[in-house]
Formats: structure tokens, C-alpha cells, sequence
């Protein structure tokens, strides 16, 4: 019996640094992944590779989870930010 093959399709991407992507996709297999892509550029030939250590989200809820963490991530981030900009004052 052959193990069937795990498939991905990506649904977003977002770049973080020069070089790096967060992939999101979805799994055949159910849930969602996380992945971080390099990109190397030669030239004018552009190789994407994907880090080990994708993580697994198990539903949208999980997703929802996570964008919830990245905003509240940010919005303290910009009080921080507002706060040291006050004391320049």
C-alpha cells in the first residue's frame, strides 16, 4: 500500500526580510502550515527553498489565533513605540 503523497497550496505570502518569506498554505491532509521560504537571487534566477520547521495550524480557528497574536504583537509594539518617542519630548 502506498502512502499517499501530502500536498500544499499556498494561500499567502508575506515577505519579512530581504531574503525571506512566511508561507502560509493548506495541507491535503487537513489544517494549515506555516513555513518560512528563503530566496536566493544569482543573476537574474531567483532559487525559493523551504526552512525546516514549518509549523501545523489545525484549523481556522488556529488561524484565527494566530492573527489575533500578530496584532496584539503590533499593537503593543506601536505603545512601546509612542511611549519611548514621548520621553524625547
Amino acid at each position: 500500500m502506498a502512502k499517499s503523497k501530502i500536498e500544499y497550496r499556498e494561500l499567502s505570502r508575506a515577505k519579512v526580510t530581504d531574503s525571506r518569506n512566511i508561507v502560509v498554505s493548506s495541507c491535503s491532509k487537513g489544517g494549515f502550515t506555516i513555513a518560512q521560504q528563503l530566496e536566493a537571487k544569482e543573476n537574474d534566477k531567483t532559487t525559493s527553498v523551504f526552512m525546516k520547521g514549518a509549523f501545523h495550524v489545525e484549523d481556522i480557528h488556529g488561524l484565527y489565533n494566530l492573527r489575533d497574536a500578530v496584532n496584539l504583537a503590533i499593537k503593543i509594539s506601536e505603545e512601546n513605540s509612542a511611549d519611548n518617542e514621548a520621553w524625547d519630548e
